[in-house]
């Protein structure tokens, strides 16, 4: 039965930046943890780019971070391709932005927002923080974003 006059709500839709993402496999519990198991329960939608799986992937191959997490090059792949199943988008990079001065690479979570149409960035750089806003696209740290999706 057809349900006139009714919208679906729409659901959120951001982009995280590696180092919150990251973060979110060493903690059993906090807002970087909370913000993966957000994601993965469908609360909100995630926007990524080829740029930002490359990196994600490069900073979980390093050493110290294998180590510390007790994973295998194999279990990268994986987590790589669970990241590429269960986002929302993964963006071609076609747009790009040079709002960032100090830190260049810090661009790739703006251009990503901007092509997938994304609501936040979750960051906890101070670069990315700094801006609050762009683009209508807001950016927040991992604490304000997990009690805005949460009361969604």
């Amino acid at each position: 039965m057809k349900r006139y006059g009714m919208k679906k709500k729409k659901q959120v839709r951001a982009v995280i930046d590696t180092n919150l993402f990251v973060s979110g496999f060493f903690a059993d519990q906090g807002f970087t943890c909370e913000i993966q198991e957000l994601w993965l329960a469908g609360v909100f939608e995630l926007a990524v780019s080829k740029k930002i799986l490359q990196e994600i992937t490069n900073t979980l191959l390093k050493p110290y971070i294998r180590d510390r997490l007790r994973i295998e090059e194999s279990e990268v792949t994986n987590i790589i391709s669970l990241i590429s199943e269960k986002a929302f988008i993964i963006t071609e990079d076609r747009y790009v932005t040079d709002a960032i001065t100090a830190d260049h690479s810090d661009n790739k979570f703006l251009a990503c927002a901007l092509e997938a149409g994304a609501d936040y960035i979750v960051s906890g750089d101070n670069h990315l923080l700094a801006l609050k806003h762009f683009h209508g696209i807001q950016i927040v740290n991992a604490k304000s974003f997990v009690e805005t999706v949460k009361t969604k």
